[in-house]
């Protein structure tokens, strides 16, 4: 019987909590977060409410932890539970820049302790099933990429951390999925190019972060890949272009739907494996810029976040109970999925900035 706490108890960390609660294989030791949110919780779910991170790092009876905390903490967090000696889930972006996201996955390395990071589209079928075909040469050589992720943000009445470019990272960590994705098929680039700035979002209704991100990776020259990402497109989309020298793919997330061309023509699949996560991800886009929506602890995430999710909790459990890690999945446990996410996260960042230094 493993023994779990759960840091965080907002959208994520709270439906973590639930799943873990549904389980007779693990048991829900502790949840924690500073605010309302995890008393609501620990009352929601019968469970202890610790009343601090320490309380949970210091019970030796906790084996494991899901880390589900606000992006800019995940790097103290990930530390404090490797020294402590738990197995460790942790929510994307896993770091807000890559020296801090190497120096959490040696800590794990050198604690012994299972890390895996939450990068959940990998377990979206139609992703998956479009990795697994370009590994088997079916697309050729890649040659393009581009990734749209963008939509408009009405005024909020609260400003969220997320909405905060130094407590988020910005659009590009907190919607780091696609960049992952994109790292999973065509590795980290050489070089990027970006424009970008806070365009559209000004005043005390909103955050800080840039709201449009133009950006162009070069992987050695061979390959080339463009990114659209932001809140501030009044006309928005949400997909996945691939080209190859032998086919292409479209992943629509809009339409919840995987398009691959070839010269035999062209194939459907879905993006997932039950209709109701189809469904799910399509009304979110009739009601919503779902690129760009953001979840509250108030709320329960959609469908196809909560079949992916309890996934994603059973793979980590099976490991941590020492079953063998798919070849496919091992890239979310040894710390390259997390690290090169981030680190072209942080080149795209880095390089919009310059790009307004040189403006200026």
């Amino acid at each position: 019987m493993i023994r779990m706490g759960v840091l965080g108890c907002g959208y994520f960390g709270a439906e973590f909590a639930r799943a873990i609660k549904e389980r007779e294989d693990v048991q829900l030791a502790a949840v924690y977060s500073p605010g309302k949110s995890s008393e609501r919780l620990s009352r929601e779910l019968g469970c202890p409410r610790a009343s601090s991170v320490d309380e949970i790092m210091e019970n030796a009876d906790i084996d494991a932890v899901i880390i589900a905390t606000p992006n800019y903490l995940h790097h103290q967090h990930v530390l404090a539970a490797a020294g402590a000696g738990k197995h460790i889930f942790c929510e994307k972006p896993f770091a807000l820049n890559a020296e801090d996201a190497a120096e959490m996955v040696e800590a794990c390395r050198k604690a012994e302790v299972t890390l895996m990071v939450g990068h959940i589209m990998h377990f979206y079928q139609g992703i998956a099933r479009v990795k697994a075909m370009i590994q088997d040469g079916f697309f050729g050589d890649i040659l393009t990429m581009h990734i749209e992720r963008t939509g408009w943000e009405q005024k909020k009445t609260e400003v969220s951390w997320k909405k905060m470019q130094e407590k988020s990272g910005g659009h590009l960590f907190h919607h780091i999925h696609e960049i992952d994705i994109m790292q999973w098929i065509m590795g980290v680039p050489t070089e990027m190019y970006a424009v970008g700035g806070n365009l559209g979002h000004r005043g005390a209704e909103f955050g800080d972060e840039d709201d449009v991100l133009l950006l162009t990776a070069s992987f050695g020259g061979n390959a080339f890949a463009t990114l659209q990402y932001g809140s501030g497109f009044r006309v928005g989309n949400h997909f996945i272009r691939i080209n190859g020298t032998q086919a292409g793919a479209v992943i629509d997330f809009k339409r919840a739907e995987v398009r691959v061309i070839s010269d035999a023509g062209e194939t459907q699949f879905p993006l997932f494996g039950d209709e109701k996560s189809a469904r799910a991800i399509c009304e979110l886009f009739a009601r919503t810029d779902g690129g760009i929506s953001y979840g509250s602890p108030e709320e329960r995430p959609p469908e196809y976040i909560l079949v992916s999710l309890r996934e994603e909790l059973e793979l980590f459990l099976h490991v941590v109970n020492g079953g063998e890690i798919p070849e496919e999945k091992k890239d979310l446990f040894d710390g390259s999925s997390a690290v090169h996410s981030v680190m072209i996260a942080q080149m795209g960042c880095s390089a919009a900035q310059a790009a307004r230094g040189r403006k200026s």
